[in-house]
């Protein structure tokens, strides 16, 4: 009977996952003109999706009530989530914010054996005990919770004591000693400010004071990285003339409106005529498409490009006017970049292959779709290795992407976050430019 019962079940689990495949892939639009009459006739426009999807949530609603009639309740451990938050975050909380997820995906002890070898790396131990301080509280909560407060000093008082050692200042360079010093200093001095917000239960203080000392150990972990990749890059990867950005990068974007238009209310509460926004650009992660973009920024490609569409997830930038692309000088073609990929669990990119090629689209990646301000790349959704100039900002909402096993994870390149006003992402619209893209560091990092 149990046998014939699971067989049932495997069987409707199967016609599920199957009727609702297409509607769970929310993928941005491919503006190449050559593929304008492939989209008009495979992809469904936003409102078709999300009525569609949410037709087949009740399917799956009710698919689900009958298989709770032909198993065993609860569950046997073994048939538990597949999206443990260990992969999503950090231990059981989610990360969910663009600076967090660039400090804890910075490669800073990364072999050929492990993305991570945690005993021999102080300055990853103490950036995740400051990170957990306001995981915790955001997450579990802090209102009359003393357990929580205590759980939260528990992590300032491990940071401090990493920090008032030597161990943040071992690998860093002889020449940039001098500058590491003054900057454990003044993190020491961020720590004591966050232990005593702590102590005092003061929620307001301890979220300032501990993105101000997320951010300084963060700065002070880049001084110690080594020059270049800790991996190698194939050669049919890395062929002459494809940009290659070995670290990471800050790009400045200035989004600018129509004359006559609304002004932009910046993070900050201020009103603007334009936008300033913040890139981080991870090489380390995505060292190709991120020295793509990096290259066209340095090329002034991106200034006085309109913003291409706009719907409730995407804001789609890069498509020049009359060509799908990027057209290199030196070939007269389209220059076109391979999807790339960084699962959690690896210790290099992977190329060319999507998470369903692969068979690993249950695995989570080192930078996730997870954060408003993920950075992706587009391309021709019957193509991996069709990507140019055209790139996305996601405006995350996690009741539209899943944290963890959304389909954008594994199939479209993440090569960074916004950093700086993120928040009014929301606020840009169709016609929009990008008024001006400059490299303000890391530019000396790019290869081609």
């Amino acid at each position: 009977m149990l046998t014939a019962r699971l067989a049932l079940c495997l069987w409707i689990v199967s016609a599920t996952i199957v009727a609702l495949k297409p509607s769970m892939r929310f993928k941005p639009h491919n503006s190449c003109k050559s593929n304008e009459h492939h989209i008009s006739k495979r992809r469904l426009d936003s409102k078709t999706i999300f009525e569609s999807a949410a037709a087949k949530t009740l399917s799956t609603a009710a698919t689900l009530s009958i298989m709770a009639s032909f198993i065993f309740q609860p569950p046997l451990p073994a048939m538990a989530s597949v999206a443990p938050l260990a992969d999503v975050g950090l231990r059981e909380f989610l990360v969910k914010d663009g600076r967090e997820l660039l400090r804890l995906s910075l490669p800073s002890s990364m072999t050929k054996d492990a993305p991570i070898n945690l005993e021999s790396d102080p300055g990853r131990q103490c950036q995740e005990a400051i990170e957990l301080v306001r995981l915790r509280l955001e997450q579990v909560g802090f209102s009359g919770k003393k357990p929580v407060w205590l759980a939260s000093l528990k992590e300032v008082n491990e940071a401090n004591r990493i920090a008032n050692t030597n161990a943040l200042l071992e690998k860093v360079p002889k020449k940039d000693l001098p500058q590491a010093t003054k900057q454990l200093e003044a993190l020491k001095l961020s720590i004591d400010s966050l232990r005593d917000a702590v102590r005092n239960e003061d929620i307001k203080g301890t979220i300032e004071t501990q993105s101000k000392a997320a951010q300084e150990l963060y700065d002070l972990r880049l001084l110690s990285m080594k020059p270049g990749l800790p991996y190698s890059i194939p050669s049919d990867v890395s062929s002459p003339g494809v940009p290659i950005l070995k670290g990471r990068a800050t790009v400045d974007i200035t989004i600018k409106r129509p004359a006559g238009s609304k002004p932009f209310t910046l993070d900050d509460g201020s009103k603007s005529d334009t936008l300033p926004l913040t890139l981080v650009i991870d090489g380390y992660r995505a060292p190709v498409t991120a020295g793509n973009f990096v290259d066209l920024v340095n090329r002034k490609f991106f200034d006085g490009t309109e913003i291409n569409s706009v719907d409730d997830l995407f804001i789609n930038a890069g498509k020049p006017d009359g060509a799908e692309g990027f057209v290199d000088p030196r070939t007269k073609e389209v220059r076109r970049i391979p999807l790339e990929l960084f699962y959690k669990k690896d210790v290099t990119p992977v190329w060319h292959y999507s998470s369903d090629d692969d068979m690993r689209a249950t695995e989570g990646f080192a930078n996730p779709f997870q954060a408003v301000g993920a950075l992706g790349m587009i391309h021709d959704p019957e193509d991996n290795d069709s990507a140019s100039s055209q790139f996305f900002f996601l405006k995350w909402d996690q009741g539209l992407v899943a944290p963890g096993r959304n389909t954008l994870d594994g199939s479209s390149a993440n090569f960074g976050y916004v950093v700086k006003n993120e928040g009014a992402l929301s606020q840009i619209n169709k016609r929009d430019t990008i008024a001006k893209a400059v490299v303000v560091s890391g530019a000396n990092l790019l290869q081609s």
